[in-house]
């Protein structure tokens, strides 16, 4: 599972300075280094927004978990990273900022799109918590079903009884029966990302 690889990171054996990151931001890291094929140590420290320190020890927690490589370029995936990077694809399939505002959620909204995840959701409330916990203001979670987002637990149409944003944005993605959506607001688009990853962890 994801979860399991990006916690065995936290986690790992490792002589030096207790890691501070959390799971959004080891996740954070391999999308980044998958989408570009390598990303270099200050590049990735501005895509995940951790400090010169902690980028480096993420990396080295990275390699000894044998998720990439270092060559004279920036960090690379290895083939270990590559099925992980894969597996996170096919579940995240598309995260994004979003016109979210009318939710009252924040001024700097973002939605992830969650591939076959309807099952896990109940009410919303532990990606709401898990969103808030990880910087974001709050969160809105639907799913999609019958080609209309709807709200877990009443089946209300979330185009037909609200904004049509973000959900014009989302279609574009192409949703499928069975996903979930997760939209979080903040006043800092970093924390609403944040937020939304934490909150998509919950369902893989």
């Amino acid at each position: 599972m994801v979860v399991e690889t990006l916690r065995g990171v936290l986690e790992s054996d490792y002589r030096g300075p207790r890691a501070v990151f959390t799971q959004v931001h080891v996740l954070k890291a391999l999308m980044a280094i998958g989408s570009s094929g390598g990303v270099g140590r200050g590049r990735l420290g501005a895509l995940t927004g951790l400090g010169q320190g902690e980028v480096r020890t993420l990396i080295k927690r990275l390699k000894d978990n044998q998720l990439i490589v270092i060559e004279t370029d920036g960090c690379k995936l290895s083939k270990k990273g590559e099925k992980e990077y894969e597996k996170i694809s096919s579940q995240l399939v598309w995260s994004g900022p979003v016109d979210a505002r009318t939710l009252e959620l924040g001024g700097r909204c973002w939605a992830v799109l969650v591939r076959g995840a309807e099952a896990p959701v109940r009410y919303g409330i532990e990606q709401r918590d898990a969103a808030i916990k990880a910087g974001a203001d709050g969160a809105f979670t639907s799913v999609f079903k019958g080609g209309r987002f709807i709200i877990p637990g009443e089946g209300t149409d979330c185009e037909k009884s609200g904004p049509t944003e973000p959900w014009m944005t989302v279609r574009k993605a192409g949703p499928r029966d069975g996903d979930a959506v997760i939209v979080t607001g903040s006043a800092r688009e970093s924390d609403s990302e944040d937020g939304a990853l934490a909150a998509a962890l919950t369902l893989l």
